[in-house]
């Protein structure tokens, strides 16, 4: 995937996705981040599904394709996985789907939100 096809990904702030758990929305987050990495913190609610080159129709079987879902890893500034498993999902057929905005899992702590 070019940088091109990564910045094409809408993007969501830490405030912004904060807000849409706090109003109870129906938002499904993903944590794209190796497993060992999500069991020790991840953000509250987060599903792990570790990013993988090329993700299946197997692999987000039991997602619903119309809610929002958002994205994140900690991989800094330009969250490659975060971004890459967000095109993926779009190709898999997922309709409304957005990155967690750069420092993406690093602002959520650092805001102080909550972890589990």
């Amino acid at each position: 995937m070019t940088l091109a096809e990564q910045q094409e990904t809408p993007r969501i702030s830490i405030d912004e996705l904060k807000k849409l758990i706090d109003a109870k929305s129906d938002v499904i987050i993903l944590d794209a981040r190796p497993k060992d990495a999500y069991d020790k913190e991840h953000i509250k609610g987060a599903l792990s599904l570790p990013w993988k080159t090329e993700m299946t129709v197997v692999d987000v079987e039991k997602l619903a394709k119309n809610k929002l879902t958002v994205t994140y890893c900690d991989c800094g500034r330009g969250e490659a996985d975060g971004s890459d498993l967000a095109t993926q999902l779009i190709g898999l057929g997922f309709a409304n789907v957005k990155v967690l905005r750069d420092p993406a899992i690093g602002g959520w702590k650092k805001a102080g939100y909550p972890l589990e």
